[in-house]
Parts: structure tokens; sequence; C-alpha cells
């Protein structure tokens, strides 16, 4: 892919000469504070790009007393090995050397923390796509499944409690002090200061670790800490036969091929990514769209909103049913045909939101060594800038580039040592 440049005329109705904004809009603040509660492990250089990290078990309780003079049986320890490999990731910015020199803002400086930020932000949701995985979740309200979740399943102190709980049950070990870990996004925050006890004991006052780490306080067992980059997602309307719209994929049959069979029931999901985060925010609804007599495949046109790209999950079995991934980041309206049928060890699709334009929001509660990250020692995190003036593949010292390179990963040490939480709320996603 070609070097795309920050040109002038990006930037110019910040130059000088027009003095039309003396200042840049900063960027909405965005608190990542899941590495906070991620065991840090470091790979030492040249030893490869897998990490195996040894975790050791539980021994069995002696289950009789001792017999005088005579020594008692040896138990071995349980030893599981969990291996991750190190992964790159990297971003660059190019600076025009009349982008640098004509504008009010100091657009060097800002393209090293924009770079930074961006890196950071990839951090956290590398690290909550990793735990989303995780296999014990509680939903709202004693509800079942996320597609069950309606509206007024709202977090509560009473959801809070039984989360510890829980994680006490299993013997969790605290993250500080006798202190469990929670991470909660804005929406949920919101709707806990609406129970007076919360509002009015953990609320009140300030202090460092609040500025630092976006604490709210410590309540019921857990430190609560807020991020507003979380994963959360909406519900959408099914694909079918109408028109596509901002939101609504639409489903045409196609006559010919083998795919599936004549005049099908065909169930699709479609799950929109934001452009700007790659994370999964819009869940379709299943579609059940009968193909047309004559058609034994489909095409898909997108949804039109260009805030997204779109995962397109297809039957992989001949009769239109078990949905699995056939395209990943499509554009909007586009046309994907589906002329084979995605394998059936594809990925599925994430569980389903309960109905059109429904919230579902995430909130974490961790125990000591619940998750892990490495970074290989001699590539964590680094900032870079190339020299200024001209070199011989800028010979006109045209401009900069500006950028950030890591080498790292993030797993999960131990399901049983953290809770994921999904719930609604009184307050909006807030999605473009």
């Amino acid at each position: 892919m070609p070097d795309v440049m920050t040109q002038f005329s990006t930037v110019s109705t910040d130059a000088p000469a027009q003095y039309i904004a003396k200042r840049m809009y900063e960027l909405a603040e965005r608190q990542m504070v899941l590495g906070r509660y991620a065991t840090r492990y470091e790979l030492p250089q040249r030893m490869g790009t897998t990490l195996r990290a040894v975790r050791v078990g539980r021994l069995n309780l002696p289950r009789t007393t001792l017999t005088e003079g005579v020594p008692p049986d040896a138990v071995a320890l349980s030893l599981t090995n969990q291996d991750v490999t190190v992964q790159q990731w990297g971003i660059v910015v190019l600076l025009t050397d009349v982008a640098e020199i004509t504008t009010v803002h100091p657009m060097l400086t800002k393209a090293i923390e924009r770079t930074s930020l961006a890196m950071a932000e990839m951090f956290e949701r590398e690290m909550a796509e990793t735990i989303i995985a995780g296999t014990n979740v509680t939903f709202a309200n004693a509800r079942t499944t996320r597609a069950t979740i309606t509206a007024g399943d709202n977090i509560s102190t009473a959801e809070m409690i039984g989360i510890i709980t829980t994680l006490r049950r299993r013997g969790a070990g605290p993250i500080r002090g006798s202190l469990y870990g929670g991470v909660l996004p804005p929406q949920l925050e919101a709707d806990m200061m609406g129970e007076a006890a919360f509002r009015d004991n953990v609320s009140r006052g300030q202090d460092l670790e609040r500025l630092d780490f976006a604490k709210i306080g410590n309540w019921m067992g857990a430190e609560w800490v807020r991020s507003n980059f979380l994963p959360f997602f909406q519900g959408v309307a099914a694909p079918n036969g109408a028109a596509i719209t901002a939101e609504k994929a639409q489903l045409v049959g196609v006559a010919g091929g083998t795919a599936y069979d004549d005049n099908a029931t065909v169930v699709v999901r479609i799950v929109a990514r934001e452009v700007t985060t790659d994370y999964e925010r819009l869940l379709s609804l299943e579609s059940s769209f009968a193909i047309g007599v004559g058609a034994q495949t489909f095409n898909v046109v997108l949804p039109s909103d260009t805030d997204y790209t779109y995962d397109v999950y297809a039957p992989s079995a001949i009769g239109g049913t078990a949905p699995r991934l056939h395209t990943s980041r499509a554009a909007a309206s586009a046309t994907v045909s589906i002329t084979t049928r995605p394998a059936t060890t594809a990925a599925q699709s994430p569980a389903l939101v309960e109905a059109d334009d429904r919230d579902v929001f995430i909130a974490w509660v961790f125990g000591s060594d619940a998750f892990g990250r490495v970074e290989l020692n001699g590539m964590s995190m680094r900032s870079y800038l190339t020299p200024a003036g001209a070199s011989y593949s800028n010979p006109l010292a045209q401009g900069r580039k500006i950028g950030n390179k890591v080498m790292w990963n993030s797993w999960i040490l131990d399901n049983d040592f953290f809770q994921r939480f999904e719930s609604e709320s009184a307050y909006a996603s807030g999605l473009p």
C-alpha cells in the first residue's frame, strides 16, 4: 500500500495567513485501563518469539494423618504450559515539510502524540478482544444469554456483590490488598450513580489514583475504574430482500451454482466494525431469507454507513444454516457474492443482541493472574522520527516520518480468575 501523506491542504485552515483557528481540537480523552490488571511478562532477546508461561496448579490436600516414623508418599506438581507468540504492530505518519513549517500548531509534536495514542488504544483493544473470549459471564437481571437482555436489565450493587462472591468462591486472588479490579464503561458507571449508597460512598473525594487511572472508587470488594474504550454492541435489523439502509444489508438470490439448495432459506449475520477502532459494534439480527426458486447462491449488498466496515457470516451448510465468517472488513455499500460456502471451521459471529437498536455494554472484574501481556525485550513500544534534512530517498527534504512499533501479545492466564458482565443501560452508546 503506498504512503498516504498529511499534506498542506489537509491542515491549511490553520495556516498563519488565515488565522481561522488558533489551536487544534484535542482528541476525546480515552482512559485505557485494562493493562493495569494484566500480569506482565518479558520475553528475552534472542529467545525466539514465543513465551512459555508455566502455571503450577494447586495440590490435593492430605486426607490421612501421618504414621509415626513413616514418610508420606510424594505427590507431583501439576504443571500447565501456556505458549504465546509475540506479534509486531506499528503505525507511521508522513508529514510534509510544507505542513510542518506553515501551520500555527506544532504538527510534528501532534503527530508524535497521535501515533502514541493510537498504539495505546491498540493495546487496549487487543487486550479486550483477548479477554472477551473468557467463558465466565454474568448477564444482568439473571438473564441467561446476551440475546435475552432487555430494557431495564442494568447493573446494580447486587450484581457487583454476586460477581465478587463468584470470584472468591473460585479462589481468585485479589489485585490490591483484599480488592479485586473492576472496569466499567461510563454508561454503567452512570447507572450505578443512580444508587444513593454507591453515589454517597464512592463518588466523593479525589486522589492521585483517580486522576492517573480513571479510578471511580472502592465498592463491595473491588476497586472500580472507568474506561471509555471497551467493547459494546448494538443490535440492528436483520438483512432481508428490501433495499439497503445505513444499517441494514440486502440479500439477493442468484440463479446457478451449487452453494445451497434451490430456494434455500439462508441464515446470514452482518457485523459492522468501527473504521476508527476496528471494534465490532453493530450486530445484525439473524436473517431467514428464501433465496428464490431456481437460485442456489445469493449476494449480500452491505449497509451504506461508511463509519463501518462489514463482516459477512454466511451459511456453512448446504441447507442454508450454521453461519460462519465468509468475508471480513468489506466496504460500505459493497456487494459480496456468496458463491461458495465458508468452511465449517471458520469463525462464528459474536453472540446476538436481543433487538434492533438495543445496546449491550461490557464490564469486567479481575483477580490476580487472570490474563497476561508480554513484550519482546528490546522491542517494547518505541517512537521513531526520521532525521530532518535531505537523504537518498528524500533528496529535497520534503517530509519526515513519525511512527511507533512494538512486539507484544496478550492471553488468558486463568479463565476462572475473571468474570465478564453484560447489561443494558439507561444511557445510550452514542454510536454514529
